[in-house]
């Protein structure tokens, strides 16, 4: 493991009071049009929101990225039955790829306003 890498898993929690409302314009420093678009179409968009936020914030610690998590380098997706996915482009893929880093796995979850995410690198190198 790279020595800028953190250890273990990472976890972002967010409450209620650090979660703008959906049509905040910070949500498009932070969320791509197509993160944005999805969550809107849910109910309780806010929550959607924060959690692809914090998803965003534990892979950056995770992977050690040195500065504010590169927002529109990484991207949620999920496809309906599956889990959500990190894209990376640009400068982090370029950064994860000079420093050997897998893309790493993510875990998303919401309620009652709060929400959560949780990001590891993959068991024995699978990329």
């Amino acid at each position: 493991m790279n020595h800028h890498t953190t250890a273990g898993p990472v976890v972002r929690i967010s409450p209620p009071q650090q979660c703008p409302e959906r049509d905040d314009p910070r949500w498009t420093d932070w969320l791509t049009d197509t993160e944005r678009a999805y969550a809107h179409s849910l109910a309780r968009a806010e929550e959607h929101l924060s959690a692809r936020k914090a998803a965003k914030e534990a892979a950056a610690r995770l992977l050690g990225w040195p500065g504010p998590p590169p927002w529109q380098d990484m991207e949620i997706r999920r496809a309906s039955d599956e889990a959500p996915t990190l894209r990376v482009r640009g400068a982090l893929a370029q950064w994860m790829a000079d420093h050997g880093l897998a893309n790493p796995r993510i875990s998303l979850t919401h309620a009652r306003g709060y929400a959560a995410a949780l990001a590891w690198f993959p068991a024995g190198g699978e990329r």
